[in-house]
Formats: structure tokens, C-alpha cells, sequence
């Protein structure tokens, strides 16, 4: 499960996202100024010492939509330094060390497991300060893995993805996932 507070970013993630995605290669024909990035949805993996947060962020611009997947820490994360993206300050954790996703081994650890044992994306909670659940968040992407690939020899997390291709998910070693307005399951990771 995991738990997310009420709280003051900064900076803000879309903030953040909007910075790290312009600096990527395979954004290099987006103009991010005239269709600036949107928040779509996201979904998180539950950390199993309850330590990092583990967020993919579903954004779009221009009509096209990209995962963006994102851990925060409370410190910096050894060997890592090519994966830190900023530090974030958090109203009620402090400073958070933001790192690319696929670049955390935690993270990728956690989105192989989900593949692998049929898993679901963590339940979302708001808590109060105290850190008492307020409520469960619904209005987030609800994602599934389909079991384990023969043979799979790492997961690749799909960047840009396509929303109008239905699936049905009765392949293994794939990452689906729908969210409020996606009628049908949409491939997130594929495990190769």
C-alpha cells in the first residue's frame, strides 16, 4: 500500500517530469512549450520496507501519451548518481532524492515482481499528518501483470504507449493497466 500525504512539492512533480523529459533523446520532436506536458494518471508499486516511493506518471502532449517512472528517496541512493534527476522538498517527509525509475534498482525489482506474480499496483491512500489513512485513492491507473515469460530475460517499461490498440491480456510477461477514460488495457511493460 502506499501512502500519500497531502503535501507542499518543491519542486512540483510535473515540474520535475517536464524538465527530465525534455532532456531525453527520444523527446527531442516534442515542443514542450506549445503543448506542454498534462498529467494523465499514475499508479505505484509498493516498497516492502516502506522506504521509497515507487510512482509511474502517465502524461501527454500533443496527443501522445509517456510513461514516466519515478522513485523518491530520503537520501541518496549509492551508485546512482546518473539516474538522480533532482531533489524535491517534501512538507511533511523533507528532502526527497528523485531518481529515474528504470535507473533504481528497487524499482525494477518491484515492476519484474508485479509481472512476474501476476501482481497489482499498490493500493493508494490519503493520510493526514499524523499519517493516519484517510481515504482509499481511486481515481488512479489500476495495474496488472499477466505471470512470467519462459525464458524473460529483463522487462522493458514502454515509454510512449498506445491508447487505441485493445488488448485482452492473455499473454504472459506483460504490464497492463487502465485508468478512469481508458475503456481497454493498455501493454505498460513487456518482459523480453
Amino acid at each position: 500500500m502506499a501512502d500519500i500525504f497531502d503535501a507542499e512539492l518543491s519542486p512540483g512533480k510535473l515540474e520535475v517530469i517536464t524538465e527530465w523529459v525534455a532532456a531525453q533523446d527520444w523527446a527531442s520532436d516534442l515542443d514542450l512549450e506549445r503543448e506542454p506536458l498534462q498529467k494523465v494518471t499514475a499508479y505505484r508499486f509498493d516498497d516492502p520496507a516502506g522506504e521509497v516511493g515507487l510512482e509511474v506518471h502517465i502524461v501527454s502532449s500533443g496527443g501522445r501519451t509517456f510513461q514516466v517512472p519515478l522513485t523518491y528517496r530520503g537520501e541518496p541512493l549509492d551508485g546512482a548518481a546518473d539516474a538522480l534527476i533532482t531533489t524535491m522538498e517534501h512538507s511533511v517527509l523533507g528532502t526527497r532524492w528523485v531518481y529515474a525509475g528504470m535507473g533504481d534498482p528497487l524499482f525494477r525489482r518491484r515492476l519484474d515482481a508485479t509481472i512476474a506474480t501476476a501482481g497489482t499496483s499498490a493500493k493508494q491512500y490519503l493520510v493526514d499528518d499524523a499519517g493516519e489513512r484517510v481515504e482509499e485513492i481511486t481515481d488512479v491507473a489500476h495495474v496488472h501483470g499477466t505471470g512470467p515469460l519462459a525464458g524473460a530475460g529483463g522487462v522493458d517499461l514502454i515509454t510512449e504507449l498506445t491508447l487505441d490498440s485493445p488488448l485482452e491480456g492473455t499473454e504472459s510477461g506483460l504490464l497492463l493497466g487502465r485508468w478512469p477514460g481508458q475503456d481497454h488495457s493498455v501493454v505498460l511493460a513487456v518482459m523480453e
